[in-house]
């Protein structure tokens, strides 16, 4: 009975048949075709996020690289400044500044009635030539900042020589007083030691006449050829002695009349006609030129 049940067993299990064979192997490739396309689609999206990073990075780089090169930095702007900008330095005499008279109306000789002119042989030539006889000349040849205040050299109403400040005083109710100095004294004196000597006698003439208008006039040029024959009198010498008058003008508030610029020609000298005899001392012509220049360079008050 034993053998026969062993035999019965054996002979009723069933052998795979083809078709399921088949549709394991379908069902098998089926799986393997899906991990496949899983795998690579995760391996096309890293690739395609890859490309896109390394893209995006190259473009940023570029973009930087472009900007760099095609956009120049602004140019730095210049600092901001809490004063004004400075005045561009010229050789030539300001036309205006605090202390500089400018061009105005013509006045009439009458406005030198009470006028005292002060000076050397140049101021001396004034009444010389009897160009203005309605003004009062207070000179003398040779004088200049060092020895104005101590030689006794003007003879005053009383006949007794006395020192060009004295006799000055012998006018107080004059209204305005114009200097002029230097035409002697540059050849021999240091500038800043002639610029001290004339700080002193200005400061006296203010204090003698402290309701006076005192207008100092610049130094003349003198002619090309004593310039260039003689560097003790050299225009670039005068220009540089003009320039610190100036100056001493704007110290003591006092009115700077840049009467030379009404002597010289188109050098900067005084004309060689104007001084035939020693390129200095000029001609009536030329002290007219004068007082038609200060007739135009007036301070009202």
């Amino acid at each position: 009975m034993a053998r026969n049940r062993e035999v019965f067993t054996s002979h009723n299990r069933k052998k795979p048949s083809a078709a399921g064979g088949a549709l394991v192997i379908l069902l098998l490739s089926a799986m393997v075709a899906f991990v496949g396309a899983y795998a690579w689609q995760s391996f096309s999206g890293d690739q395609e996020k890859l490309e896109a990073k390394q893209s995006m990075q190259s473009m940023l780089e570029a973009g930087i690289g472009a900007s760099s090169s095609s956009i120049s930095e602004p140019a730095p702007s210049e600092p901001a400044s809490s004063t004004e900008p400075e005045p561009e330095s010229s050789s030539e005499p300001p036309e205006m500044t605090s202390v500089v008279v400018p061009k105005g109306e013509r006045v009439s000789s009458s406005y030198f009635d009470d006028a005292l002119f002060v000076g050397d042989s140049i101021t001396s030539g004034i009444l010389s030539y009897e160009i203005m006889k309605n003004t009062t000349v207070i000179a003398h040849t040779g004088i200049n900042p060092d020895t104005i205040r101590t030689k006794k050299v003007y003879r005053n109403s009383q006949g007794e020589l006395v020192t060009i400040l004295d006799g000055m005083k012998e006018y107080p109710d004059a209204k305005k007083i114009y200097i002029m100095l230097g035409a002697n004294g540059l050849a021999w004196i240091e500038q800043d030691l002639f610029i001290e000597y004339y700080e002193e006698f200005l400061r006296d003439v203010m204090d003698a006449f402290p309701d006076a208008t005192i207008y100092v006039q610049s130094i003349l040029p003198v002619t090309k050829a004593k310039s260039d024959g003689d560097e003790r009198y050299a225009n670039s010498k005068i220009d540089a002695y003009n320039a610190d008058i100036l100056a001493l003008t704007e110290k003591l508030g006092l009115y700077y009349v840049n009467v030379a610029e009404a002597f010289k020609d188109e050098s900067g000298a005084l004309p060689d006609d104007a001084s035939p005899s020693d390129g200095m001392h000029f001609t009536s012509k030329y002290y007219q030129k004068w007082f038609d220049y200060l007739k135009t360079h007036t301070v009202q008050k």
